[in-house]
């Protein structure tokens, strides 16, 4: 392989390189109005919500976790599923995340006041009010 070769087939791997950079980026850092309503109906099951309100929730979620760190979970969540890929640190946060994503979506929706159906309308009362909690004891 004379210098020529070499410098053609190092400048071609660079570009291969950029390119599948570029893609798992645009894999990674996915719409979060698209990834978390596609996630909570993983978690929690199927339900039926107006698009306003779930931007606002997701809005109110991001404001609230951050937006940069939301979009980091989500791509740790997403190369997780998609690849199996982690490690007992990056599984955890994940978990968190998961676990408070869900509470916070019961919550802040009036998921659980909803009659038992396989699809309930649910609406976005407020982000992380704690007088919606229904399991809140007031003594």
């Amino acid at each position: 392989m004379n210098r020529r070769q070499f410098l053609g087939f190092t400048a071609a791997t660079a570009g291969v390189i950029t390119l599948a950079a570029a893609g798992s980026a645009a894999m990674i850092f996915e719409d979060s109005y698209t990834y978390i309503p596609a996630l909570l109906r993983e978690l929690i099951g199927d339900y039926s919500m107006a698009a306003e309100q779930e931007q606002a929730f997701i809005d109110a979620l991001a404001r609230d976790y951050g937006e940069q760190k939301l979009m980091a979970v989500i791509g740790l969540h997403r190369i997780r599923n998609t690849t199996g890929l982690g490690i007992a640190y990056t599984n955890d946060k994940i978990d968190q995340f998961e676990r408070r994503l869900v509470t916070d979506f019961l919550i802040s929706t009036d998921y659980l006041r909803q009659p038992k159906t396989a699809r309930p309308q649910l609406s976005f009362i407020g982000y992380r009010i704690p007088c919606n909690n229904p399991f809140a004891r007031f003594t």
